[in-house]
């Protein structure tokens, strides 16, 4: 039986003696077997890893009684001859023995400044495991700083996808809810791609500086991490590695495929409590990613848009069938996920984690409060140029958010102020 412990692991053991390490059985594995190969979860549920890689090398065997083992273990007799049946799978991945070469692959993403990482080793983000046996055997990963791994669970991040044709109401919808989650504490994960994907991924990463233990966003990959595809969101790619996580479930060197973006969606809708569509055609890969959350017993939230536009019939959809909350603001994300994460109070400590900090205050207040930032110190008139109010409006304004303690004046101007929670 493959037993579940969990041990430090930190450094791929690229030349073993002996027994090679968990993490290569895993690498060599993951060569030979495509993701959410459940016929392979399964049987891990039966042996060990190195059991299975043995039973993968020895081409011709085809033990006896193991289909009925496994099919009393999923609950499923597959056909003979289709895709799930132990033979058929067998055959798939023993063809692919003679191209595997796990060593290389874990030599080259070191190169790339990352790692491997197995359900063994303590940083694993333990959600990925509500997939049963679709979980990914292991993950790949690239981070300029390992701590943040391992620090996301489910109820600090939020999964944010849509269209890769953005309009500008999707990508300002996106940016602004994506943002005020960041300024929530939450980590932003989404799959890096154009459109929907790259605005959340930006939105995460636009506070300076990010004060939280956990990365301010996660990029789920289809390919290789050595491969930042696609091509045009290289730079922003680049920036998640910087100051987040990138992580896949294929070795380095795998081309992206149709199959891969849809079998890594299941990974994006796992992760997070709580799953957005900001904006999506009828027929959008984003339905896909909300449909495994769904079956995962995630929150799905859905964004309304025009009647005439076809990039928000995807979530009309998902609202109209009740598979997605209807959401309009950040309000109704915080009144969705029920409480911020615990002590990370971003702005104030408010009795009510769902209050917004300029609740009860009037709405000159509360546009001069959405003007002004934790970093950037601005005057008045900046204020006043910004906000668009007069010299008095924004002059009472700034006395109101100072009596709240939201905000304060500097030396060469205003901003934002923290309280820190007792």
């Amino acid at each position: 039986m493959n037993t579940k412990g969990r041990s430090p692991a930190v450094t791929p053991q690229l030349t073993p003696v002996g027994q090679p390490s968990h993490t290569l059985l895993m690498a060599q594995l993951n060569q030979l077997i495509e993701p959410n190969d459940v016929t392979a979860g399964a049987l891990l549920e039966l042996m060990s890893p190195q059991e299975l890689l043995s039973l993968i090398q020895r081409r011709d065997h085809y033990p006896q009684g193991l289909a009925g083992q496994l099919a009393e273990l999923t609950g499923q007799r597959p056909t003979p001859g289709s895709a799930q049946d132990l033979k058929v799978s067998l055959s798939r991945w023993r063809k692919r023995i003679d191209f595997a070469n796990a060593e290389a692959a874990l030599e080259t993403i070191q190169r790339c400044g990352g790692g491997l990482l197995t359900d063994q080793d303590p940083q694993w983000p333990i959600q990925l495991n509500d997939l049963g046996f679709g979980r990914p055997l292991c993950l790949w990963w690239r981070a300029s700083n390992p701590a943040h791994l391992g620090s996301v669970s489910s109820q600090n991040s939020v999964s944010m996808v849509g269209s890769r044709d953005a309009s500008d109401y999707g990508s300002q919808v996106t940016y602004e809810l994506g943002r005020a989650l960041g300024g929530r504490g939450f980590c932003i994960v989404s799959g890096g791609a154009y459109g929907i994907d790259a605005v959340a991924h930006r939105a995460g990463l636009s506070h300076d500086p990010w004060e939280y233990p956990l990365p301010p966003t996660i990029t789920i990959v289809a390919g290789g991490a050595d491969r930042l595809y696609p091509a045009g969101n290289h730079s922003l790619l680049q920036q998640v590695i910087a100051n987040g996580v990138l992580y896949s479930e294929v070795p380095a060197g795998t081309s992206p495929t149709r199959f891969r973006f849809l079998n890594r969606n299941r990974l994006i809708a796992a992760f997070s409590r709580l799953t957005i569509i900001t904006e999506a055609r009828f027929r959008s890969g984003a339905l896909n990613t909300a449909s495994h959350a769904v079956e995962l017993g995630r929150d799905v939230a859905a964004v309304p848009g025009s009647v005439f536009s076809p990039n928000s019939a995807g979530t009309h959809k998902l609202i109209r069938s009740g598979s997605a909350e209807l959401i309009s603001s950040p309000a109704d994300v915080e009144q969705l996920l029920g409480v911020a994460p615990e002590g990370q109070l971003p702005i104030a400590a408010a009795a009510d984690p769902r209050q917004y900090p300029t609740d009860g205050l009037p709405s000159e207040a509360a546009l001069v409060f959405d003007v002004l930032s934790f970093r950037n110190q601005l005057s008045v008139d900046e204020v006043c140029a910004r906000s668009g109010l007069t010299v008095i409006e924004t002059l009472k304004a700034l006395a109101l958010l100072a009596e709240r303690r939201l905000a304060a004046e500097h030396e060469l101007g205003w901003k934002l102020q923290r309280i820190e929670s007792k």
